[in-house]
């Protein structure tokens, strides 16, 4: 533990601040460029723990706010929200110990070992059972196209990598007052803006006609069953005015109804007829009960209205869909608990299997490369989340989970679309234009095209960028390490005598 000062912490909770602000809830994307210079300015010293933990609390407390709407479900989330900035503090602790331990070079340490570091922590952040898809340094670019390219040949995480440069160029400008670094900085800045002329691997196929289904229905109003016949009678008018612009497919939102639709024939029979009616695809978002466990599922009928086949959701939402390790809770007698929380957790689809040419990742997984990924690589030509977002109570969660769909584009080179109920609906080019979007209830109407060939990224995924992260860290700390050698010309001590 590193000796506690003010001066430092509130160094790491300005950039905490900055960065925070530029995330997509707030919107001021530009400030990514300069957001993280308090902290290094703090790390200066070998004492690097609480500047990193005060960045980690007050970054995520802020950017993480909207987890508290949920308390209106439950008290307990308060305690769990407090609980997570101790522990994304704790993380913050941890980068800027690495960070500011034996530093022996600046050049190599703000340059190379803060990229590559920020680099590897955002990417660790998504494994595990806790793991979490939001908060990333690039998602502040996400309106800004024509900068965020590399990620279709290096992935999302070299975007934070070189942001990370490029505000290690910008300290280094302020700490030794030189323009070299300046430099440095725009240079890295081209660098990214230069991907966009590299060439795509994607081929366009089929144009599509897609009617986007928007809703805006209470949390409370969609969990009570006794709300059905209303409710379904709502989505099956929004699906009739879809039909008025003739499409091939029309998306409906996660979850759509307080029931089990493939499972009640009645409602499945309803949407069969619909897709009859139009000629055309409809894809939903449904529970699914098979086989004793209960599945977050998207449904897709066809043309003539036959059920083409379902996509079970991999990775459900911690403490939303599941608890981790509630074994263990059962085990040591907190069970009770658990239950009262959430009483049954979903279970796991068996991998990501589109659904036709379609890559359906629910919710929560859109916020992960992974899914998307994995989807495109088994063959989708256009990838299309259902969510349901009305959860978060119109708070910033919509705008960063909308984000994330821009990166899941240009990584894949594939078309991006977004069906929410309680959130941001709409389409994303594969280069990561926003062509439409809608925060209200209604339908959206575009045309999109189904995409063909793999990106550099769809085929090599985080590999590369890891390993370089990993390499640039190692070569960091062993020059650390590696003993001084004796300044040329110094003179030896005498040896001492022996007699």
């Amino acid at each position: 533990m590193t000796r506690f000062t003010w001066k430092k912490a509130a160094l790491g909770s300005a950039s905490g601040a900055l960065l925070a602000l530029a995330m997509p809830g707030f919107g001021f994307g530009p400030l990514v460029v300069g957001a993280l210079i308090p902290l290094f300015f703090a790390l200066d010293e070998e004492r690097g723990f609480w500047p990193g933990w005060f960045f980690g609390a007050v970054f995520f407390g802020i950017d993480l706010r909207w987890i508290v709407t949920l308390a209106r479900f439950h008290p307990i989330v308060i305690a769990g929200y407090l609980a997570l900035i101790v522990i994304f503090g704790i993380g913050g602790g941890l980068l800027g110990t690495i960070l500011a331990w034996k530093k022996r070079s600046s050049i190599l340490t703000w340059l190379l070992l803060a990229p590559a570091a920020f680099a590897l922590a955002e990417f660790i952040r998504t494994l595990g059972p806790l793991s979490l898809g939001f908060s990333t340094l690039y998602s502040t670019l996400y309106r800004a196209p024509w900068a965020i390219q590399a990620a279709a040949f290096l992935g999302p995480w070299f975007l934070s990598f070189t942001l990370t440069g490029i505000n290690g160029a910008l300290y280094l400008a302020l700490r030794k007052r030189r323009l070299a670094y300046l430099g440095i900085s725009v240079g890295l800045a081209a660098l990214l803006i230069g991907f966009q002329w590299m060439p795509s691997r994607s081929e366009s196929l089929s144009p599509l006609d897609v009617a986007v289904v928007s809703s805006k229905v209470d949390q409370k109003v969609k969990l009570d069953g006794r709300n059905l016949d209303a409710l379904t009678e709502r989505y099956l008018a929004l699906g009739t005015k879809a039909l008025e612009s003739q499409p091939d497919l029309v998306v409906f939102p996660e979850s759509i109804l307080p029931s089990y639709i493939l499972q009640n024939e009645p409602l499945k029979d309803a949407f069969a007829h619909l897709a009859r009616d139009g000629g055309m695809r409809v894809l939903l978002g449904t529970g699914e009960y098979r086989d004793r466990s209960i599945f977050n599922a998207v449904a897709l009928f066809s043309e003539a209205g036959a059920l083409v086949g379902t996509y079970h959701m991999v990775w459900p939402v911690p403490f939303g869909e599941y608890i981790p390790g509630r074994r263990v809770l059962e085990w040591i007698g907190l069970g009770g608990w658990a239950r009262s929380f959430l009483p049954l957790d979903l279970s796991r689809g068996d991998g990501f299997d589109p659904l036709e040419d379609l890559g359906t990742p629910i919710c929560f997984e859109s916020t992960f490369p992974a899914p998307s990924r994995q989807f495109t690589q088994n063959g989708a030509h256009l990838l299309i989340t259902v969510t349901n977002d009305a959860w978060f109570n119109e708070s910033s969660a919509l705008p960063a989970h909308f984000a994330s769909g821009v990166f899941r584009a240009v990584e894949n080179r594939r078309w991006f679309i977004q069906s929410a109920n309680g959130g941001i609906s709409g389409v994303i080019s594969p280069r990561g234009e926003i062509v439409a979007s809608l925060n209200a209830e209604g339908v959206l109407i575009e045309r999109v095209h189904a995409q063909a060939g793999r990106s550099v990224y769809t085929r090599w995924g985080d590999l590369p960028l890891l390993l370089g992260s990993l390499t640039i860290a190692l070569g960091v700390y062993a020059h650390r390490l590696w003993p001084l050698k004796q300044k040329r010309g110094e003179r030896m001590p005498p040896a001492p005598s022996i007699y």
